[in-house]
């Protein structure tokens, strides 16, 4: 079953408004296959909220699959969800961030198109009130590099997904929120989307 490896603090902003630092090289966390959910084929979807008391955060993301000889052959629009009050919990003690950032359901993807690796915007919105948007030109660490360093150091396998980092604007969501997500190309076109409703 596919894993996803997700990069973390991949774009200055969001490194500020989290007050964490950048790193020298890609590093990652593990996303379990119960943490992926797919969507249907016109980009429907559900964001299972994984505690009603605790504060989960929206992050919207570049994902891509990867082909039999480990490179890319597909990409979507992911939203990366963060239980921020396990994860801030989970620092704090050194404990893993698995209740934080791979529990069942945190990972939403949105419809798949072929790999181009010209840049894109990635976008995400929240009741129809756009809170994150920003060109993967930003990326701190490029596509190649965080493959590069991901099957120097670990073994992925066919059909794996790389979740390439979120930009500055990650907010809460709540029971009910509606959240559209999208990957337009250099064209404007949208080539990924994810609709999808909150759900505790």
């Amino acid at each position: 079953m596919a894993v996803g490896w997700a990069v973390f603090r991949n774009y200055v902003g969001h490194a500020k408004e989290i007050y964490g630092d950048i790193t020298d090289y890609p590093r990652f966390f593990l996303m379990p296959p119960t943490a992926l959910v797919e969507s249907d084929e016109h980009g429907n979807n559900v964001v299972a909220l994984s505690s009603a008391e605790d504060h989960i955060d929206h992050e919207v993301e570049l994902v891509i699959r990867l082909g039999d000889d480990l490179e890319p052959v597909e990409m979507c629009v992911g939203n990366d969800t963060t239980n921020r009050t396990r994860q801030t919990l989970a620092k704090k003690k050194g404990w893993p961030w698995l209740e934080g950032k791979g529990f069942a359901g945190s990972g939403v993807l949105g419809t798949w198109s072929a790999w181009d690796p010209a840049p894109v915007e990635i976008g995400l919105s929240v009741n129809g009130e756009v809170r994150q948007q920003a060109s993967t030109e930003l990326m701190v660490h490029s596509v190649e590099s965080i493959l590069g360093h991901l099957k120097n150091w670990y073994e992925p396998s066919p059909g794996d997904l790389v979740w390439t980092g979120t930009p500055k604007g990650v907010g809460a969501m709540h029971e009910g929120d509606q959240v559209e997500c999208w990957i337009k190309n250099s064209q404007g076109e949208i080539i990924s989307n994810l609709s999808a409703e909150c759900v505790i």
